[in-house]
């Protein structure tokens, strides 16, 4: 079975270096990626089977990223993990409803990280991933419902 290949893009090259370095060791073949720019031409050069994506970056930012690839039919089925230092539940909810099948904040474990990834293609079928990801957005959207933030 062939390694699969993650695509992070950050544009912090120390959190790449060390989500890199954190799923390497766990045999994933990684390619760091430190702009919302970069990381999209990577996405349609490499083929990815995950992307893990930061919100906050100069230029194109996350959220563009995100729709980007939710909006491309060749990398619509691609699973994306938001990490981000936004951790607003409306910026989760966000997430998820724009595509995100996960959505991690930081400051953030890597054991964590590394349990979503392997979850995320372990779930390989894209039609189970989308229900995931509703039954997410709709657990969060009671969570708000019942305690609303302001």
């Amino acid at each position: 079975m062939a390694e699969n290949k993650i695509l992070v893009i950050d544009d912090e090259p120390s959190i790449v270096d060390i989500v890199k370095e954190a799923l390497e060791s766990e045999g994933f073949q990684v390619i760091g990626a430190n702009s919302g720019a970069e990381g999209l031409e990577r996405l349609h050069k490499e083929d990815p089977d995950l992307v893990v994506l930061d919100v906050l970056m100069p230029g194109i930012d996350g959220w563009e990223v995100l729709r980007r690839i939710e909006a491309d039919p060749a990398t619509a089925g691609v699973p994306v993990i938001m990490l981000t230092a936004l951790g607003g539940d409306e910026d989760i909810l966000r997430g998820l409803e724009e595509g995100a099948v996960e959505y991690i904040t930081k400051p953030f474990h890597l054991q964590d990280l590394i349990a979503c990834v392997r979850i995320q293609l372990q779930v390989f079928d894209p039609l189970l991933r989308k229900q995931r990801r509703q039954a997410l957005i709709d657990k969060r959207r009671r969570f708000l419902t019942r305690w609303p933030t302001s």
